[in-house]
């Protein structure tokens, strides 16, 4: 990756967060039934749109959990991240498992794909909020546009500017935790660093991907369950969790439910 693209910006702070943040990244998403909910919801969410053998460009992919996951399901995946430390262990995973034919990965900000010799894909997907560290969405959607096919789907899993779990923080006097979407931008402390992250609507997603593509379907992910970075929940009050869950999956979709999760799967479509 040419660091100077990264150079002075905020993003050159994340992936410094996160390359010293990998080693512990899969240990906390392994054994954790919240986020393996919420991923299998959001897998679901994506084969039932996309055929298998279509090619998916998995923008901040961190690991690799979500790259591997597709490619061992039939789909052919390349993912870009700016931290160096988390695609050593994507890249291992998918030569453990074997699965270097339908899956890739590369050292790249996800706002400077256009120059890039990729294959066009069939759709672009980004989870967890990876995309809410960049302060103006048009900078991605310009970025991965050149690198759709006709009919391309786009489906990011974005944290919102309202969390319903969150904002019922203020009954047990958590004011800053409760009230720290509002106004749009907030500040993470991220294993000893500080970095800005940004909160956006569908409506603001669909307007950086402009006119050539359309707003399908909004979806919240995790409105009554816990956030994502929730583990303790789930694990200690398992029945109270599984009701919450299947209650959650009901008002998923519904208005005005659907704005009111830990994220928001905002599902877009080019118009051919």
């Amino acid at each position: 990756m040419n660091k100077n693209v990264l150079s002075g910006t905020s993003f050159e702070t994340v992936a410094e967060a996160y390359n010293r943040n990998a080693d512990k990244y899969d240990e906390f998403i392994e054994n954790n039934p919240n986020l393996m909910r919420m991923r299998q919801r959001i897998y679901k969410f994506i084969t039932a749109r996309l055929p298998k053998g279509s090619r998916i460009l998995d923008l901040a992919c961190g690991t690799g959990t979500d790259a591997v996951w597709f490619a061992q399901n039939g789909y052919f995946v390349h993912g870009v991240d700016i931290s160096g430390e988390m695609l050593e262990r994507a890249q291992k995973k998918a030569v453990d498992l074997g699965l270097q034919d339908r899956l890739s990965f590369e050292q790249l900000s996800y706002t400077e794909l256009k120059n890039t010799n990729l294959e066009p894909f069939d759709l672009t997907f980004s989870n967890f909020g990876g995309l809410n560290c960049v302060s103006d969405m048009k900078l991605v959607a310009d970025s991965v546009r050149p690198l759709m096919k006709q009919n391309a789907h786009v489906i990011w899993a974005l944290m919102p500017p309202f969390c319903l779990w969150e904002s019922a923080m203020l009954l047990r006097g958590k004011f800053k935790l409760a009230t720290r979407r509002f106004a749009g931008k907030s500040t993470v402390f991220k294993e000893g660093l500080n970095y800005p992250v940004y909160y956006y609507t569908p409506k603001q997603v669909a307007e950086a991907w402009g006119n050539g593509f359309k707003l399908e379907s909004v979806e919240a992910l995790s409105v009554i369950t816990p956030p994502a970075t929730n583990k303790d929940f789930a694990v200690k009050r398992p029945r109270i969790f599984n009701f919450l869950s299947k209650l959650d999956d009901a008002l998923a979709p519904r208005f005005p439910f659907k704005y009111w999760g830990d994220f928001t799967i905002v599902s877009l479509r080019a118009m051919s």
